[in-house]
């Protein structure tokens, strides 16, 4: 096994380290490994981006979410503790909703301009304008949600987190999670018609 200071192997070992599963490279990361470090980053850094974008941050800040986030991991790995079943996936994307939420209680200005989806290439132009049409009435419908109906729809649709785990990030229970839901995909369905 090649000692932190040996660099020759570092691409076999990344390949190797990135078939772990999350326990095994956090157990690797809590000791201090950077490669183990390194692939949770390449993991998890585009879904922070994107669960800070959904509740609103603009890329810029959405990308700074997603690098504190993991600063933070890094200097307090020792702290992590698997205790009362919440999965490392879990854990983190609740520091990462949490740190979102501390920047969005700061005044600041969201256009939402960088949440446009990028239409399938391969579809027609007029299917491509459609689509555009149907993502920015949605986006506006989501914008009229509350916060925490906000982060539910994010965490359950975008992010496909099941609701056991989207309740855990929330910090909430799994039926006050189901009933967030309900509500945030009833209050969409009356925004969509005004839209």
């Amino acid at each position: 096994m090649p000692t932190s200071s040996d660099t020759s192997d570092i691409p076999a070992v990344s390949e190797v380290l990135s078939e772990l599963d999350d326990n095994s490279l956090v157990a690797r990361m809590v000791q201090g490994d950077k490669r183990a470090y390194r692939v949770v980053v390449e993991r998890y850094y585009r879904g922070i981006v994107g669960i800070a974008r959904r509740m609103g941050l603009t890329g810029g800040d959405a990308e700074d979410v997603a690098q504190d986030v993991f600063v933070r991991v890094w200097l307090h790995r020792e702290k992590w503790r698997a205790d009362g079943g919440a999965t490392f996936k879990t854990w983190l994307y609740r520091v990462a909703v949490n740190r979102v939420i501390d920047i969005k209680r700061k005044p600041q200005f969201v256009d939402g301009a960088e949440l446009d989806e990028v239409p399938d290439e391969a579809m027609s132009a007029v299917d491509r304008l459609a689509q555009h049409q149907e993502f920015k009435r949605l986006r506006l419908a989501i914008k009229k949600l509350s916060d925490q109906q906000q982060i539910a729809i994010n965490l359950f649709y975008d992010r496909e987190l099941s609701n056991q785990e989207a309740a855990s990030i929330m910090g909430v229970s799994v039926n006050a999670m189901e009933s967030l839901l309900k509500r945030a995909r009833k209050r969409l369905r009356e925004e969509l018609k005004t839209i």
